[in-house]
């Protein structure tokens, strides 16, 4: 997905906070080091290596920690889709500081021979030193694999179940990691804050890595349910599933992860809608992958799955007195579960306008239905019909808007059409906490 700039600028600094409490962390011991003028090349190597070898670690750490799918995490990053960008940001530094900290380790003829070489006055031993070998080759073949890892994370080219199954690799090399960074920080710093900091480090991501290599990333989220109900139109499949034991209690809005078959792994769908009664769960799944183009031919009713959730935070729990709502393509399913949750309850919005823009809306099986769900809830629909209308932009939103000042936008669709109307939503001066974006991307 395509994120805004201010989006963007969101993570990164929340990755140099991080990275300033290191140096912050750093600094104390390595000021007394580098207190001569000038410092020995010795010194400049020692602490160089150290300062990133901490960083990159810290950096793995968190970005493992952050997709473990516990809520006290979850919830103050905005959701787990903003929990997923963060992990795909904090591998790319991680990967980028495990570069420089090979490239100092290894520089040929300097900083690490130098960081590494004995006092004139004590004897050197003939030979080559076997122990330090085995360390440099851990280091770089440990380097290498991670960075391999986060390569195949980022190519698209490569299916998701491939992914998945290498991505699972990160675990215990996060272990071999943890060893490594343990066993090679100085003594001197083991009982310092920043010390401390490794030490809370591999307490939380040990067991985040234990977590992922058992599977249990998730488990006590899962429920059993059977498909009920299959039906396809126009490139879109609807599974309706009816969950085994209890609900899934969740807000209109959120997803869950569907895991059809366990060879391929669970896949994220929004869900577009339940009957907690009847225990009953909706999806509204669009074919646009390898993946999602064979699953009409590869469900059938009766057909046992696991779905895990719910996530995320496009849940409409906003504080603005008009909510504007804009959906495009499959976005559409949180809106739909929202108005079939607001006609559940017998409520109505008349304070929220809805543009929804479909590609021809003649063919379009949804636009019925929409139609009589926002009769029922009051909410006021707005149809932009692409066959026989232009795009819908920020000039059209705006003009609906009562009051612009106290309204908040919320946007499920296309990446690019929802960048361009955040940054006109910016442009105008309005609030950026007052637009809602899900981040439909867990890779």
């Amino acid at each position: 997905m395509f994120a805004s700039k201010a989006d963007e600028a969101a993570l990164w600094r929340l990755l140099l906070i991080v990275t300033s409490l290191i140096v912050a962390l750093w600094w104390p011991s390595a000021a007394r080091d580098l207190s001569s003028m000038p410092p020995s090349i010795a010194v400049l190597a020692r602490e160089a290596i150290v300062l990133s070898g901490v960083w990159a670690y810290v950096l793995l750490t968190l970005a493992i920690v952050v997709v473990m799918r516990w809520r006290w995490i979850e919830k103050p990053l905005g959701g787990l889709d903003r929990c997923y960008r963060l992990h795909k940001w904090a591998g790319i530094a991680t990967g980028a500081v495990v570069l420089l900290h090979c490239v100092l380790e290894w520089l040929p003829g300097g900083l690490a021979r130098a960081r590494a070489a004995q006092p004139e006055t004590l004897p050197r031993q003939p030979g080559l030193d076997w122990n330090a070998a085995t360390q440099e080759m851990a280091e770089l073949a440990n380097g290498t694999l991670l960075c391999a890892l986060i390569a195949i994370a980022l190519l698209r080219s490569i299916p998701y179940r491939w992914f998945r199954k290498t991505h699972r690799l990160s675990a215990l090399l996060y272990l071999a990691t943890t060893w490594h960074a343990l066993l090679l920080l100085p003594a001197q710093l083991r009982f310092t804050p920043l010390g401390a900091l490794v030490g809370l480090c591999a307490l939380l991501g040990c067991a985040a890595a234990v977590v992922s290599a058992t599977g249990g990333v998730g488990r006590h989220r899962r429920v059993r349910a059977t498909i009920t109900g299959l039906e396809t139109h126009d490139g879109m499949l609807e599974v309706e599933c009816t969950l085994d034991a209890h609900g899934l209690p969740h807000r209109p809005g959120q997803f869950a992860y569907v895991c059809f078959d366990p060879a391929e792994g669970p896949h994220p769908f929004t869900i577009a809608g339940a009957d907690p009664q009847a225990r009953k769960i909706r999806f509204v799944i669009k074919a646009l992958g390898d993946y999602t183009r064979q699953l009409a031919s590869r469900l059938a009713e009766g057909q046992q799955v696991t779905i895990e959730g719910p996530y995320g935070g496009f849940d409409f729990r906003g504080t603005a007195r008009e909510q504007v709502w804009v959906a495009g393509g499959i976005g559409l399913t949180p809106f739909l579960a929202r108005l079939e949750y607001l006609r559940w309850l017998g409520l109505h919005s008349p304070s929220v306008t809805f543009f929804y823009c479909t590609g021809d809306a003649a063919k379009d099986p949804y636009v019925s239905r929409l139609r009589a769900l926002c009769a029922q809830t009051g909410v006021r629909l707005v149809l932009v019909d692409g066959a026989r209308q232009r795009p819908l932009d920020f000039d059209a939103i705006a003009e609906g808007l009562q009051d612009p000042a106290g309204a908040e936008l919320w946007f499920c669709g296309p990446a690019r059409f929802g960048a361009a109307l955040q940054r006109a939503w910016r442009a105008t001066g309005l609030p950026g906490r007052r637009f809602h974006r899900e981040w439909f991307e867990m890779r």
